[in-house]
């Protein structure tokens, strides 16, 4: 296994490149710097970022409800209202981009306020924390970069700026820090004071209520990588859902009287789109870990959570069972 790390230079952050037998494994995220050339709203509410990068290329980011937006200089969370033509911003992105002119990705982050003496904000995810009476240890980029956070470390929740304790971040938790100089180690290593918490005291989703559309499954599931999977054309049944086959691209297309979502065997990404022409709505491409499979019957299988992507029904899991529900 050999690693390969390449500092970017302003916003400085470790990119970890995991080679095995030859095949490359793609980061969890990518950085990219741009100006901001006009901002896309849908029904009042933005929907993408388009922004010309230092090459003078222009990529659309695309938005969701889960895309933060982090205020650097205050490290405080921001909102997209505050941003403006112009801007220099950063965007810490998925490692997929449509083939379209301008290129999509969605995106996770989007960093602004960027003071020119200061370095922006580093987004990671938690691999493991180890707290001691010295401060605590944050090890992330695929273990090739160890974080040693300060006793005084001041420590916020993302969502309320409230201060909070490194206790609350958990392994597979995100969190924005700050730091210039890293040693040139293996692994790198880098000491911060600073440490904004993502997931921590986030907003509570909205409750839903079923409208009747119910299936469950119990001896169908099929378990793959702890990802649970269920037959499509049952739940498409099961839920009133049109479900349309091409054998040639072994591809099928889920439709309700509002959404479509292509799923194709082997390829993990999920995009609700609107299922009429003219019809405005789109959902950021999502990547579940898991992709569509089929199986020697000729069965397409998918996650349960794709119907959480394809927007209007609810996922649960619970003693063996998996429910999906129509919400409203």
């Amino acid at each position: 296994m050999k690693k390969m790390i390449a500092v970017l230079v302003g916003c400085s952050m470790l990119l970890a490149t995991t080679t095995v037998f030859g095949a490359e494994q793609l980061p969890e995220r990518l950085l990219d710097y741009g100006r901001i050339t006009q901002i896309h709203e849908e029904q009042g509410e933005a929907v993408s970022i388009w922004a010309e990068g230092v090459d003078g290329q222009t990529t659309i980011y695309t938005l969701s409800d889960e895309t933060a937006f982090l205020d650097s200089g205050n490290g405080v969370k921001m909102d997209v209202s505050q941003l403006k033509e112009g801007d220099g911003v950063y965007f810490y992105h998925k490692p997929i981009m449509t083939m379209s002119i301008p290129p999509q990705t969605p995106t996770e982050a989007v960093v602004g306020n960027l003071p020119m003496d200061v370095a922006c904000a580093h987004l990671h995810t938690a691999e493991n924390v180890e707290i001691s009476e010295e401060g605590a240890r944050i090890t992330t980029e695929d273990g090739s970069l160890i974080l040693s956070v300060e006793q005084d470390a001041f420590v916020t929740n993302y969502a309320d700026g409230k201060e909070t304790d490194l206790s609350k971040l958990d392994a597979g938790e995100r969190f924005f820090t700050w730091y210039e100089a890293v040693a040139e180690s293996y692994p790198a290593q880098a000491s911060v004071n600073r440490v904004v918490i993502l997931e921590e005291g986030a907003a509570e989703e909205p409750d839903t209520q079923e409208t009747g559309a119910k299936v469950v499954f119990q001896e169908e599931i099929v378990t793959q990588n702890d990802v649970s999977y269920i037959p499509l054309r049952q739940a498409a049944d099961g839920l009133g859902l049109s479900l349309t086959w091409n054998g040639e691209e072994r591809t099928a297309v889920l439709r309700s009287k509002m959404r479509a979502m292509r799923l194709t065997e082997g390829q993990d990404l999920y995009t609700s789109t609107a299922a009429q022409e003219g019809m405005i709505g789109m959902t950021a491409p999502l990547e579940l870990g898991a992709a569509p499979f089929i199986d020697s019957d000729g069965k397409m299988y998918v996650p349960a959570e794709a119907f959480r992507a394809f927007v209007g029904y609810a996922v649960t899991e619970q003693d063996g069972t998996v429910t999906i529900a129509e919400t409203v």
